[in-house]
């Protein structure tokens, strides 16, 4: 809860034109999304040629086809062929997508559960839609992690490769994971300060991940993936009781009062960063990594099933019955075993699935999400601050029919603020771009 720039799931590659042809390491990093349920904008986008836009004179009265052609149009380049694989943006701007509807639902549905406090009790399923609505997006908030941890073990590579010196990369790392440690703070934090607490949230922690994944990466392979595994299903032991607040806030307990608070502590959530950054590297190995992924879905489905089925350790929330909704009921706040496990099954799936579906090149109904897969950072910052006054404004809450609504309105608002973004990245970088 972040691209190509440096190595976090949520920025995107600023790459210049005039820098020339890629390296064959540049292959594993790429450009696609989920399709956005508009079909006057999909239908457009058979007539959009995916290169350059081409500027030029514009009617007085443009129709409201001809605007959205227009938006889509310059929207375009964002989606040129390269020689990048199709299946990392595309699996980040699903991710996206599937992030807004659930703070649109935060926002605007009252019938939204509540938290998944593994301290608590398991929140009240409610109805099967608003329970799906919820449980779809369980893979998303790790798919975040796991794909910071993906793009640093891609975008290092590449760099190294490129001549740039590993102290250099290091560097570059370190500060990436402070920006955003800074952004959640001094910008996504002004409305928590002003009701008067910290909160130590999703882009804070990413960045401690990020920091640590650039302490550590030149460990070898099977050390870090064992040390996240221990993490991962370990972690329900921890007892930090005796530690002061904050650093329990930071390290481990999820803190939902007081001036000092907390929801995605490092442990274990930079487990699943760790664990992306040794499948990441795993792919520069591998010509077809989609069969391997499917397998891996497949031994965290069995695992799932274990943990689940068994009832016991790692599970927070009890069931009476399997084929009830209290079933996949899970805790996230810290994630317990079978959310982990359930989300990792979504995320190997998801990269094999998109692997198959991109390699020759984006299908159509993935494109108009493409440019939210290239700028997830700028997307998270804006859509939360666009989401945030709206609701201040109508100050109320709908069912699904209207958060649902609102979310494919966001959709279709950014899509054009999110084109622009990328290529201000792509053809005129700079320090600010580079970091956000």
């Amino acid at each position: 809860m972040i691209g190509h720039s440096d190595a976090t799931f949520f920025t995107a590659p600023a790459t210049n034109p005039r820098m020339g042809a890629r390296n064959p390491l540049s292959t594993c990093l790429s450009g696609s999304a989920l399709g956005m349920g508009c079909r006057a904008h999909v239908a457009n986008l058979q007539d959009v040629r995916f290169t350059p836009a081409q500027h030029g004179s514009h009617p007085s009265r443009p129709s409201m086809q001809s605007v959205s052609s227009n938006i889509l149009a310059k929207a375009g380049d964002v989606v040129t062929p390269s020689a990048r694989q199709g299946y990392v943006d595309a699996f980040r701007g699903l991710l996206i997508a599937h992030m807004a509807l659930d703070h649109a639902s935060l926002m605007f549905n009252a019938g939204r559960a509540g938290e998944e406090l593994a301290a608590g009790a398991a929140p009240a399923s409610g109805d099967l839609l608003q329970f799906l609505t919820r449980f779809t997006g369980v893979p998303v908030a790790p798919a975040f992690f796991f794909m910071a941890g993906f793009m640093v073990a891609l975008t290092s590579a590449s760099r190294e490769q490129r001549g740039l010196p590993h102290a250099e990369v290091t560097r570059r790392l370190i500060l990436r994971g402070l920006v955003l440690i800074a952004v959640d703070a001094l910008v996504m934090g002004l409305p928590r300060a002003a009701m008067g607490f910290y909160s130590f949230v999703v882009l804070s922690s990413i960045g401690a991940a990020i920091i640590l994944l650039a302490l550590v990466r030149d460990a070898p392979g099977k050390v870090l993936l064992g040390a996240a595994i221990a993490m991962l299903a370990l972690h329900p032991l921890l007892d930090v009781s005796a530690l002061p607040l904050p650093l329990r806030a930071v390290l481990y307990e999820p803190v939902r009062s007081g001036a000092f608070r907390s929801l995605y502590p490092v442990v274990p959530w930079a487990g699943i960063a760790v664990v992306g950054f040794v499948v990441g590297r795993g792919a520069l190995q591998r010509r077809e990594p989609a069969r391997f992924w499917l397998g891996l879905a497949g031994a965290c489905l069995a695992l799932f099933l274990a943990i689940r089925l068994n009832g016991g350790y790692g599970n927070a929330y009890a069931y009476t019955k399997v084929d009830s909704l209290a079933f996949w009921t899970f805790a996230k706040y810290p994630p317990d075993l079978p959310f982990l496990a359930w989300s990792f099954v979504a995320i190997f799936a998801g990269l094999a699935v998109l692997w198959w579906v991109t390699r020759s090149g984006v299908p159509l109904w993935l494109r108009p999400f493409v440019i939210f897969g290239r700028v997830p950072f700028f997307f998270y910052v804006v859509h939360f601050y666009v989401l945030g006054i709206a609701a201040a404004a109508v100050h109320t809450k709908w069912g699904l029919a209207p958060t649902y609504l609102i979310w494919l309105l966001l959709l279709v608002l950014m899509l054009w603020p999110c084109a622009w973004y990328y290529r201000k990245k792509r053809d005129r970088p700079n320090w600010v771009t580079r970091y956000f």
